[in-house]
């Protein structure tokens, strides 16, 4: 008799074989018949988890934010995690988080004609600002006007991404962390840059 199949872990394995095509080679590679392919399976096994390619695209973007999501709260569970660092988790500073970038930069201009994905990315976009006011509040707590600061410094580590995923030379880990942790010293008003 087959072992009985985990629906729900199945839809995750072929979201996660998605979004690493679309990080490899854009959104483009992710077709139906490359899935299939990467994971070993036929076209008719990945149509019957999802009804249609855009079902699958949003499947992988919402992979790749809920990795993001589950390396932070790994970090954040540390009780000698410093609160800034947990928020470099949201940088590209090792492969997951290179990989997770390259993924959400390939739907960015998707969301402007897709209105359910540009809900999604709103909803992970305030997402990230709420894990921002979550920790800043552990690293500044008596700074006020706590979620305006916290919108700035996910803009801040957007920026950084942005920059190291297109001049990865110039904007290794180091310094990814170092002018995270200038701007955020700015941002929560502490005038000394070290």
């Amino acid at each position: 008799m087959p072992a009985p199949v985990d629906h729900d872990e199945k839809r995750r394995e072929i979201a996660a074989i998605a979004a690493d095509l679309i990080a490899e080679r854009g959104l483009e590679a992710a077709t139906i018949r490359q899935i299939a392919a990467r994971a070993g399976f036929s076209t008719t096994v990945v149509t019957h988890y999802f009804a249609n390619k855009r079902a699958l695209l949003r499947a992988a973007y919402r992979h790749a934010a809920e990795s993001t999501q589950q390396r932070f709260d790994a970090l954040a569970g540390s009780e000698l995690s410093d609160p800034l660092a947990r928020l470099e988790i949201l940088l590209p500073i090792d492969e997951d988080g290179r990989r997770a970038w390259r993924v959400y930069f390939q739907f960015w201009p998707m969301a402007d004609h897709d209105p359910e994905l540009a809900e999604e990315q709103r909803w992970w976009s305030a997402n990230a600002v709420g894990l921002a006011r979550e920790a800043l509040k552990i690293a500044y707590p008596h700074v006020d006007d706590i979620d305006r600061r916290a919108t700035m410094a996910v803009s801040a580590l957007q920026g950084i991404a942005i920059q190291s995923l297109f001049d990865p030379d110039n904007w290794p880990a180091e310094r990814q962390r170092e002018f995270w942790r200038a701007n955020a010293r700015l941002i929560m008003g502490d005038r000394a840059i070290r």
